[in-house]
């Protein structure tokens, strides 16, 4: 595995990314806070917060705040704080632009980029030099309802929250020609990998973390009577691709955020369309809970 950057816009299932990411001694050289959950003063803070209880000196910088054409826009799905009902109150006061720490950590090395948010902040680094991408191995997206199950429709009418969010964020990454790995709700949305009430009394950790995981694992399963593991399942598909099965194709996004795939088995682009039960069982189930 090589050099990590993560963007996040941290809700709760990307604070459970970094969790999960961690478990596998997996830590990012740094991660970039971007808006989309919430505001960008909550996922920072939410980010440091989260870095913190697990005792973590990875760094984090600000992304963008909002979308690269349009006003930001919140569901506050996660609470009005974008972490349910915990609250984080220390933030660093110092805030370095998350965006030019990309630019100028790809300068130097190749990164995979795992993004559990929308798109622009990594739009924004790309529009900085049209030769930076041939420094990123891969990103691995959590995003996009491509309607190959099921599972498949949007969220926010027939689009996902995070290409929604910045459609034309989404639109400069996914026509990148390196490869990219997108994890969409086609295979997040599935119910045998939801979390429900009863699991929350098999939480494994104990201590702060523990306690972060049972307070909002319980508001957020109180809330929406089920709790889906979008970002850990994406961070999944960084420590073991193999569990997913995937369609090759090129990507279409509309000016809402609806997402298309044209099969094209040349493609670099991987769209996973299931994972396997037993792979997430291990994986990530039971690293969270007995």
């Amino acid at each position: 595995m090589n050099n990590v950057i993560l963007n996040v816009d941290t809700g709760v299932d990307d604070a459970y990314a970094i969790i999960l990411l961690e478990k596998y001694g997996i830590r990012p050289d740094f991660i970039v806070a971007s808006s989309g959950n919430s505001n960008i003063e909550d996922t920072f803070r939410n980010t440091e917060g989260v870095i913190k209880i697990l005792n973590s000196d990875v760094p984090v910088y600000k992304g963008a705040y909002r979308p690269l054409m349009r006003d930001a826009y919140y569901e506050f799905y996660h609470g009005k704080n974008g972490m349910g009902c915990y609250n984080f109150n220390h933030v660093t006061e110092e805030h370095k632009n998350g965006i030019l720490k990309m630019y100028d950590a790809l300068k130097k090395k190749k990164y995979t980029i795992i993004s559990t948010c929308p798109l622009t902040s990594i739009a924004l680094m790309l529009l900085m030099d049209e030769n930076i991408e041939k420094n990123i191995d891969k990103i691995i997206v959590m995003g996009g309802a491509f309607h190959l199950n099921p599972y498949g429709d949007g969220n926010i009418d027939d689009a996902e929250f995070n290409i929604y969010y910045d459609p034309e964020a989404a639109k400069i990454v996914f026509n990148l020609s390196i490869e990219e790995y997108i994890i969409p709700l086609d295979v997040t949305m599935n119910p045998d990998f939801s979390i429900q009430n009863a699991d929350i009394k098999k939480i494994n950790d104990t201590g702060i973390v523990g306690d972060f995981i049972y307070k909002t694992l319980k508001y957020m399963v109180e809330k929406h009577n089920s709790f889906e593991m979008h970002d850990p399942i994406a961070a999944m598909a960084y420590f073991n691709k193999n569990a997913f099965k995937y369609i090759n194709g090129n990507i279409y996004v509309d000016d809402k955020g609806v997402t298309k795939i044209y099969e094209n088995k040349n493609s670099n682009k991987h769209v996973a369309y299931s994972l396997d039960k037993i792979e997430y069982k291990k994986n990530i189930y039971g690293k969270f809970f007995h």
